[in-house]
């Protein structure tokens, strides 16, 4: 129920007065009200009584109605005024009207006065709403561009701790990166490194997508980066089972209950003699041979960060120059196509990146993203989408890795 609107009735006649809370209160309005007819007491209720409107005659002994008003917009309050008189020039009016009095009554027809009150008041009401809607919708959108800026900064030092592509077409003429952030930021991530006659890969892809998946990104970066530099792990499993230990004991699995990890494929591959090592969490290794024919490298069936002494299956495989392995995430596979909303899945991966295979690895790439964009279509891209191509050599590259142009964003 709403309370009684509270009215400053400026009246210095009693007749006058009584015959307005009369016609108030014939047609029912809920109100209070409280009388001045005094500049001084005026000003006082305004402060001490906030009233909800000023009804105010236009002849007072000390001071008009007009000063009224002008009075009340000096206090800036929002508070509906209406001006009753016994007569006014109608160019006086348009005056008044301009200068923002919601309503004005003639004392002869003071029957229209409960209707008027109504009207400002739902009128008051709805600029209040009004103003409330403009200083929250002003209050979101710096929000959302502080929001926004942020995540943007966080994109470039995501993007700064990615490895420079060049490292990896310098060392593999013939590879490729496609990368398809759903977000700025983005739960996949690539990581290699060359050590001496070993390059060392993974492809990976964190709890979720966006600001989590980009902080266990980085996160899984750097974790990688101290297994082969500082702890001297080269082996991929071996590589996958510290990483699986230090992901459980970062985020504190055993007490907080979280879920979070990470799905990874992981290579180190022998450059003078195309010995693949290979070891994964959730993500197989694809392997085309030269001359055709297609062969999956099953992953052990657990994320890193799932079981507390997780063992991971390091496999050794025998390939040959210009043989191609991928490593990729889920995100391609699992898109929606806009024409018959299916997945793409598996199914339909391998036979693409097979057939694919047998061309060119530059021309490969674009087929391959082309085939991508047109199942998608205008259909929302539903996760991160990460895929690596690499044809082996056919020799050994023997320049030093930190030789090649400095890091940037690949």
């Amino acid at each position: 129920m709403e309370s009684p609107l509270k009215i400053l009735l400026v009246e210095d006649l009693d007749s006058d007065a009584d015959l307005i809370i009369q016609y108030l209160k014939r047609e029912n309005v809920s109100f209070t009200f409280i009388r001045v007819w005094r500049k001084d007491t005026f000003v006082k209720s305004l402060l001490e009584d906030k009233p909800d409107i000023v009804i105010s005659d236009f002849t007072l002994p000390q001071f008009s109605g007009i000063e009224a008003f002008h009075l009340l917009r000096a206090q800036d309050a929002d508070i509906p005024f209406i001006l009753i008189s016994g007569s006014i020039s109608e160019k006086l009016l348009t005056q008044y009207m301009k200068e923002g009095i919601d309503e004005y009554i003639i004392k002869g027809n003071l029957l229209r006065l409960p209707s008027a009150i109504r009207n400002v008041m739902n009128k008051n009401k709805i600029e209040r709403l009004n103003h409330e809607l403009d200083a929250t919708n002003k209050k979101l959108k710096d929000a959302y561009n502080d929001m926004k800026d942020s995540i943007n900064c966080a994109q470039k030092i995501q993007s700064a701790m990615l490895p420079d592509i060049a490292a990896l077409h310098h060392t593999f003429p013939g590879s490729f990166v496609s990368f398809k952030p759903k977000d700025i930021l983005s739960g996949d991530f690539f990581w290699f490194e060359k050590k001496e006659n070993r390059f060392f890969i993974a492809v990976a892809d964190c709890t979720g997508h966006g600001v989590p998946g980009a902080l266990l990104s980085i996160m899984g970066n750097n974790l990688l980066s101290e297994a082969l530099n500082i702890k001297k792990l080269t082996q991929p499993a071996e590589i996958l089972n510290r990483l699986n230990k230090r992901v459980r004991r970062i985020l504190n699995h055993n007490k907080t209950h979280l879920h979070e990890g990470m799905d990874i494929v992981f290579c180190s591959i022998h450059l003078d003699t195309n010995v693949v090592e290979y070891a994964g969490a959730n993500r197989p290794l694809y392997i085309m041979k030269k001359g055709g024919g297609c062969t999956e490298i099953r992953a052990n069936k657990m994320s890193i960060g799932e079981i507390e002494n997780a063992t991971f299956v390091n496999h050794t495989i025998n390939l040959a120059a210009e043989d191609r392995i991928f490593l990729f995430t889920d995100g391609f596979a699992d898109q929606f196509s806009s024409k018959n909303d299916k997945k793409m899945t598996k199914k339909r991966l391998l036979p693409l990146l097979t057939k694919t295979s047998l061309v060119d690895i530059d021309m490969q790439e674009k087929i391959v993203n082309s085939f991508f964009e047109e199942w998608k279509g205008n259909k929302e891209q539903i996760d991160d989408v990460l895929l690596v191509g690499i044809e082996l050599n056919s020799r050994l590259f023997t320049i030093p890795l930190h030789q090649v142009a400095s890091p940037g964003t690949g």
